[in-house]
């Protein structure tokens, strides 16, 4: 598994627009482009299938301060529905929270749709727990996260 920085000019593959509706669950879907135009960083995930080297999904995330810290916030993961299910997810996260680790984030934020169990129980496997005391301003979310998301956390820090 391995990332890659997104290029613009494939920000619009089809699959990208079905992810925007699984990650919103019943909310408002959020393109990957409105996210590369929001200022976050994007990249692609790689991996080796069957049939080769292929991208498997895409990833956004932003770095901001919250409650004193400096945190990576996740704003977009997805799989493409035909690799879904082998675990491309759950395998990016590790390395992106290294690289976030590395460039001085202490914590990594996952903002949720409040209908969407299915993030959720993703998040919860992968060691993210609900803070509720995170309550970021409005001016400090990224566009698109609702007032009531859920946030998770997990440190990733040196002190972990």
């Amino acid at each position: 598994m391995s990332l890659s920085a997104a290029s613009a000019e494939r920000l619009g593959a089809g699959w990208l627009e079905e992810a925007a509706r699984a990650i919103a669950g019943r909310g408002e879907p959020c393109p990957l482009a409105a996210r590369a135009a929001d200022g976050d960083a994007i990249w692609w995930l790689q991996a080796e299938t069957p049939g080769g080297q292929a991208t498997v999904g895409a990833a956004a995330a932003r770095f901001v301060a919250a409650a004193g810290a400096a945190c990576m916030v996740w704003t977009w993961l997805a799989v493409s529905g035909e690799w879904r299910g082998y675990g491309y997810g759950g395998a990016s996260v590790p390395l992106l929270e290294r690289a976030a680790g590395r460039m001085g984030a202490e914590s990594a934020l996952a903002p949720l749709p409040p209908d969407n169990g299915i993030a959720l129980y993703f998040w919860l496997r992968l060691g993210y727990v609900p803070d509720a005391s995170l309550r970021p301003p409005p001016a400090a979310r990224p566009a698109g996260v609702a007032d009531g998301a859920l946030w998770m956390r997990r440190e990733i820090g040196s002190g972990r």
